[in-house]
């Protein structure tokens, strides 16, 4: 049986963001969240390990080109080799994450 999980997009995690922060102004509060992701996503695309203390590591992998099956007749296809970004959680979320309530 799956287990649904509530879901959570950028805008919502910025409007959580903007309730909590009120020692600066809403606009400066979004363009810092935005940067953030920004850099963030600079960072990756270049292929730079970043790693936030306490959270986790993002990871850019060259995954290997290789020979597949199309699923619909079962034929065989070359998959072209590509970037996949990877993510391991640090051991303060997995802590969270697998806590008992």
């Amino acid at each position: 049986m799956k287990i649904r999980t509530p879901k959570k997009n950028k805008s919502d995690i910025l409007k959580t963001f903007l309730k909590s922060e009120n020692d600066l102004t809403s606009k400066i509060n979004e363009s810092i969240f935005n940067r953030f992701f920004s850099v963030l996503e600079k960072n990756i695309s270049e292929h730079i390990s970043v790693e936030l203390r306490n959270f986790g590591v993002f990871k850019s992998k060259l995954m290997k080109s290789r020979y597949g099956s199309d699923p619909r007749n079962m034929k065989k296809i070359f998959i072209p080799s590509k970037w996949k970004v990877t993510f391991k959680a640090s051991e303060n979320i997995n802590k969270k994450l697998n806590e008992k309530t």
